[in-house]
């Protein structure tokens, strides 16, 4: 395993909250480092998604965090009762991903012993807004991500496994794992799915996203013939034509028939991909 760009990118983005903790006080730069790490992504749109999850669940933490500490800093009681709450007002805002974050801030101001409470709620949105905007920044400005070029590496390694899975499957009829495979092909296609902000802020290529699609469409189809193919050898069914064909020497068992027209199909579409596959790389 090597080292990417996102870890990198996420060292660059520690190194400078940390940095600017030091002119702060009270702990912003640990703030600002968590915020940074959970907010570098792979692209711009889904780093922005989860710095505004911080953001939301800091600014509700810290709001109830307060207002329970004005009532009795250190009560188990109340910092029970305000997890509840917290977890509640996220629930009913649609905040889930802000859920953890924001029993975190609110935990952190009740149990606080001789901290003012405001300052220290208002620290703690300010250094976590601080550690996603230094995130974002570095996250475009220091080796902007090309998630189409990672994607086609990646439908690269589905593609070589799919290919060693047809002759397991067909000529040597080994049970395989292709639940696995399929799982691969659709967190693939999450990721090839781009918004239009992320394809202007990464610069991508709307024909080569298109192309990348049709790629993925294509190890789809193969999964499904594919698996289909394994299904009915396991079963081996003893299923027969019309009971007016019995008599006849020649007729074969439908399960063969399907069995031939699925394997015919996985040939027919993976010689399509590799004629596909041919095209791009000429790109």
């Amino acid at each position: 395993m090597k080292i990417g760009a996102r870890i990198i990118k996420t060292a660059i983005a520690v190194a400078l909250c940390t940095i600017l903790g030091r002119f702060l006080t009270d702990n912003s730069g640990f703030f600002a480092a968590i915020a940074a790490i959970i907010t570098m992504q792979e692209t711009f749109s889904t780093s922005f998604k989860k710095g505004k999850e911080r953001v939301f669940g800091t600014t509700a933490g810290a709001l109830i965090g307060y207002l329970f500490a004005l009532i009795s800093p250190d009560s188990i009681l109340l910092i029970s009762i305000g997890i509840v709450l917290t977890i509640y007002i996220c629930n009913l805002l649609k905040w889930q991903g802000s859920i953890v974050i924001a029993c975190v801030v609110f935990i952190s101001i009740m149990t606080s012993h001789s901290v003012d409470p405001l300052p220290y709620s208002i620290n703690r949105i300010i250094d976590t807004t601080a550690g996603i905007a230094i995130a974002l920044a570095v996250n475009y400005l220091i080796l902007l991500p090309k998630p189409i070029l990672s994607a086609y590496k990646e439908w690269g390694n589905l593609f070589d496994e799919l290919s060693q899975h047809i002759d397991e499957v067909i000529y040597e009829n080994k049970n395989v794992d292709l639940e696995e495979l399929h799982e691969k092909i659709m967190d693939l296609k999450k990721k090839a799915k781009l918004n239009q902000l992320d394809t202007i802020i990464h610069q991508e290529n709307e024909k080569e996203i298109e192309r990348l699609d049709e790629l993925i469409e294509g190890l789809l189809s193969v999964y499904e013939h594919l698996k289909f193919v394994e299904e009915i050898k396991q079963a081996d069914t003893e299923l027969t034509y019309l009971s007016s064909l019995e008599d006849n020497p020649s007729s074969k068992k439908i399960s063969d028939i399907i069995l031939q027209f699925h394997s015919q199909r996985v040939f027919k579409e993976w010689s399509r991909i590799k004629s596909l596959r041919k095209k791009a790389d000429r790109v």
